[in-house]
C-alpha cells in the first residue's frame, strides 16, 4: 500500500495519455459537453503529474507554507487526488452521462478553483509554483469551455450553485486539514 500511496502519480500520468488518446475515438460519438467533461479527468492528471512528480508540490507547501514542516502527508496527497479528484471526476462524468449534463459541473468548477490556488501565489512570490503551467494552460481553458458548453444546454442554474458548494467544500476540506496540521496544538 504504501508503493500506492508514494507513486500513484507515476500511474495516473499513463492513465491521462490513455484517456486523452481515448478521446480522439469517443469525439465522434459524444454530445461535445460530455466529451469536455471526460476530458477533465486526464487534464487534470497532467496536472497532477506537474505537481505532484518528484514530490515537488509537497515540497513547496513544507518550505513555503510549513516552514519546514510538514504541510501535508503522502498519505493526505493520495487520498485528495485518488479516491478525492479522481472517484469525484469520474462519478460526476457516469452521473453526467446516464443523469443530468449539470453533474459535469462539479469537474469543471474542482478544476477553475484550482488556478488561482497557483497563480496568486505565484504572483505574490513572483515565481513558478508545481502546477501552475497545467492549471493556466489546460484546466482554466478546459473548465470555461465546459462550464460554456454546459450552460448552452440550457442547465438550470442551480447545477451552477451545486457544482461550485462541491468544488469549494472539497478545497476548504483540504484548506481545514492542512491548517490543523500545522497548528500548534
Amino acid at each position: 500500500m504504501s508503493k500506492l500511496v508514494d507513486d500513484w502519480v507515476y500511474g495516473g500520468f499513463l492513465a491521462a495519455l490513455m484517456l486523452a488518446i481515448s478521446s480522439i475515438g469517443l469525439a465522434r460519438y459524444l454530445p461535445l459537453p460530455l466529451l469536455l467533461v471526460f476530458l477533465m479527468m486526464p487534464a487534470y492528471m497532467l496536472h497532477q503529474a506537474e505537481e505532484h512528480f518528484g514530490n515537488r508540490l509537497r515540497d513547496f507547501l513544507d518550505r513555503e507554507i510549513g516552514g519546514g514542516r510538514s504541510v501535508l502527508t503522502n498519505f493526505d496527497i493520495f487520498v485528495v487526488n485518488v479516491p478525492g479528484v479522481w472517484a469525484l471526476f469520474a462519478f460526476s462524468m457516469a452521473l453526467a452521462a446516464a443523469v443530468d449534463i449539470g453533474f459535469g459541473l462539479v469537474p469543471a468548477y474542482a478544476a477553475l478553483l484550482n488556478v488561482p490556488a497557483h497563480v496568486a501565489p505565484a504572483i505574490k512570490m513572483r515565481r513558478s509554483n508545481p502546477g501552475l503551467v497545467t492549471a493556466v494552460l489546460l484546466l482554466l481553458p478546459l473548465s470555461v469551455w465546459l462550464i460554456a458548453a454546459v450552460s448552452l444546454k440550457g442547465v438550470a442554474w442551480y447545477w451552477h450553485v451545486l457544482a461550485l458548494a462541491v468544488a469549494i467544500g472539497a478545497h476548504g476540506l483540504i484548506l481545514w486539514h492542512a491548517a490543523r496540521r500545522l497548528s500548534p496544538g
